[in-house]
């Protein structure tokens, strides 16, 4: 997150009077002089004049001085006065190009003032919303060179006590999103002894957040806060302090103190009508992203949908509310709501992150390069952007997996009659190409599955080529996989295809000959199996899911087995770092033949029901440490043998090294029944995933 626009409050006085306007001195100044210094000595109006100035009186100071002048140009004493007092009044440009015609009759400390109020008063005017995109920086990259050309100067020992230019810099580093220059400066500023004032410590603050260093962000927000309390736009920094430390707790306490110190509609003492806060506003939007970053999305949502209805015609709202459409996997719904804060905002940074992300999320990859290098050209600083371009390579670059599992099955009797074997396992890796023509990848792929079946292990080796074709809601997947092995010499040759019908249902189908997941035990007898397949997933939000998927497999011996499945899962507790969801399955199948060589139960169904814990054990950004326990139980059914409870249960572990690197490893216990027969099985896999 990326700090506030500069505040004025930020600054000291001299600062912030630096952003008055020119002065125009017309006859109308003169007349601010009272009639009587007109006939006063010269001396005397000098006194008069330094009366006014002490006064606070500096328009009618300032008439002297002109008085002054216009009798004797030459007077060095009125001029060096009247630019100060200019300076007085803010108008530090007019003060400057005043010193820069007579530099020698100004002290060292009138100088060193000047040029620094001057500097000031670029800075903020760079800080200030520019109406054109593209010229948005150019008033603070002037600021910059004028600093780098004052310092340049300046001796050396001169400079080593330039400490309120230093303190500026500060803020012209921070407002050109150079976060790590910021807080480079700020570390030789401690180092040398200086302490950084409060205005100057909020932009340390911004630019250490930036560079992800949330707590001494904290650190350095609560001290500028201690020092400028009530500072609304640091303490919305501070906010996002403690919830990028993970404190979301404390980050929504702040929120909420911050909006409940904020009336919606204040109303001066005897007005009719209130006032819109914007403060308020600011205060519960971002208390309904802190909500949604929290997991609670519906609550956020609800949130952002009351304000909307207020403030419809509101970019900022509209994105937000976008965000977490996105966040719930309603992509359409995420795109329309950022294409309408572009709408009305076509500046708004935060819609076109927004909308680039809900067109990758679309497959619609074409669309969003066209946002995505704009956002880079003109924003190629900003840290938002600088994230959605890491997140454009993983997503488009290459990706594929590498995995391994090993597992083992004992049987109660003497000899299992488990499809896997006493000893089973597989290893492989698939890899797809960088996206071709936004749409198109190629793919390759090895793996060896195996088990043991009293003795004689049956390996199923492939290795193949394929192609991929994603765009908006189809999705194409063709393969050939060559086998290399002694149990079948049938090359493998599929094609899968996806459909997304809306943001909430999607169909899938799939067709394969000499399917290579067909039973190991029939490949062990030399009998392969074609098959084809259809599913269909709802899914809501992410609260829960239902899906369906039937399968068919054609066995070379004639046996046709089908299966019918569904699943679903039901959120049941949210919390920040905690998510518990209520899982089910049930499934149904059936053979044709009663004496295939392999496990082919005539009839059999399955009902499971449990709970799945997935806790995040840490977190830094991308990078996490995710634990996930699933405990099932259910009833199993075979024709001819009855039926038997079967339980299961896994825990996994899943680190996330960073943006598109996912280490996921776990074992998995279950007692299933296989021909009346009890068994247990033990089974561990880790697999390793790049790309997104």
């Amino acid at each position: 997150m990326t700090g506030p626009h500069l505040n004025l409050r930020f600054f000291p006085l001299p600062l912030a009077l630096a952003c008055a306007t020119g002065l125009s001195l017309h006859p109308v100044a003169l007349q601010a002089a009272p009639a009587e210094t007109r006939t006063l000595s010269r001396q005397a109006q000098l006194d008069d004049a330094t009366r006014l100035r002490d006064q606070r009186q500096w328009l009618a100071a300032l008439a002297i001085y002109e008085r002054l002048l216009s009798a004797t140009p030459s007077d060095e004493e009125a001029y060096r006065l009247r630019t100060l007092t200019l300076a007085d009044l803010g108008n530090a440009e007019r003060a400057w190009q005043l010193y820069r015609a007579r530099p020698a009759i100004f002290s060292g400390a009138e100088a060193e003032r000047i040029e620094n109020d001057r500097l000031a008063r670029t800075i903020v005017w760079g800080g200030l919303y520019a109406q054109d995109t593209a010229s948005r920086l150019d008033e603070m990259k002037q600021a910059e060179r004028l600093m780098t050309e004052h310092l340049a100067s300046l001796t050396p020992a001169q400079r080593a006590e330039a400490t309120r230019p230093r303190l500026d810099t500060l803020v012209i580093l921070n407002t050109l999103e150079k976060h790590d220059e910021v807080v480079a400066a700020y570390r030789a500023l401690l180092a040398d002894g200086v302490e950084v004032p409060p205005y100057a410590l909020a932009k340390v603050g911004d630019s250490l957040l930036a560079t992800r260093r949330p707590e001494e962000a904290a650190a350095a927000l609560e001290t500028s806060l201690a020092a400028m309390p009530g500072e609304f736009d640091i303490q919305l920094l501070l906010a996002y302090a403690y919830l990028e430390s993970e404190q979301h707790a404390r980050a929504l306490a702040m929120l909420d103190a911050l909006a409940k110190s904020n009336e919606p509609w204040p109303r001066a003492a005897g007005a009719r009508l209130g006032h819109q806060n914007w403060h308020r506003f600011e205060a519960d939007t971002n208390h309904a992203m802190v909500t949604a970053y929290g997991n609670r999305l519906q609550e956020a949502q609800v949130a952002l949908e009351a304000l909307a209805s207020v403030a419809p015609n509101n970019a900022g709202l509209q994105s937000r509310l976008g965000n977490v459409f996105g966040m719930r996997g309603w992509s359409e719904r995420a795109l329309q709501r950022q294409r309408m804060a572009m709408t009305l905002d076509p500046r708004s940074i935060e819609a076109r992150i927004g909308a680039t992300e809900s067109l990758l999320a679309l497959d619609r990859v074409d669309d969003a390069r066209l946002l995505h290098d704009a956002l880079l050209e003109q924003f190629p600083g900003n840290t938002h952007v600088q994230r959605l371009d890491r997140y454009w390579d993983a997503h488009l670059g290459w990706r594929g997996r590498v995995w391994a599992t090993a597992g083992r099955s004992d049987a109660e009797g003497t000899t299992t009659a488990s499809p896997l074997g006493n000893r089973d396992g597989e290893y492989g890796a698939y890899v797809e190409s960088p996206m071709l023509a936004d749409r198109w990848r190629a793919t390759a792929q090895v793996s060896d599955a195996w088990a043991d079946f009293q003795g004689e292990r049956v390996h199923a080796r492939y290795a193949g080529m394929g192609l991929l074709y994603a765009h908006d809601r189809l999705s194409l997947e063709a393969q050939a996989l060559r086998p290399d092995d002694r149990f079948l010499d049938d090359t493998a040759v599929g094609v899968r295809a996806g459909w997304r019908f809306s943001d909430t249902v999607s169909a899938s189908a799939a067709i394969f000959h000499a399917d290579p997941e067909a039973s190991l035990q029939a490949r062990r007898s030399g009998i392969g199996a074609d098959s084809w397949q259809a599913g269909l997933v709802w899914s809501p939000s992410e609260q829960g899911q239902l899906g369906a998927r039937y399968k068919r497999w054609d066995y070379d011996d004639g046996n046709r087995r089908q299966e019918l499945g569904v699943y679903g899962q039901h959120r049941w507790i949210t919390r920040p770092h905690l998510l518990v969801d209520v899982i089910g399955d049930a499934y149904a199948s059936r053979g044709s033949h009663d004496d295939a060589p392999y496990f082919n139960p005539s009839e059999d169904r399955a009902l499971n029901t449990g709970v799945r814990i997935d806790h995040v054990a840490w977190r830094r950004y991308e990078r996490h440490l995710r634990q996930r326990l699933e405990i099932t139980a259910g009833s199993y059914w075979q024709e001819g043998h009855g039926s038997a409870w079967v339980p299961r249960a896994s825990y996994r572990h899943e680190w996330k090294l960073g943006m598109g690197h996912v280490l996921d490893y776990g074992i998995a216990w279950s007692r299933p029944v296989y021909d009346g027969q009890r068994e247990q099985r033990v089974a561990l896999d880790i697999e390793y995933r790049w790309g997104e």
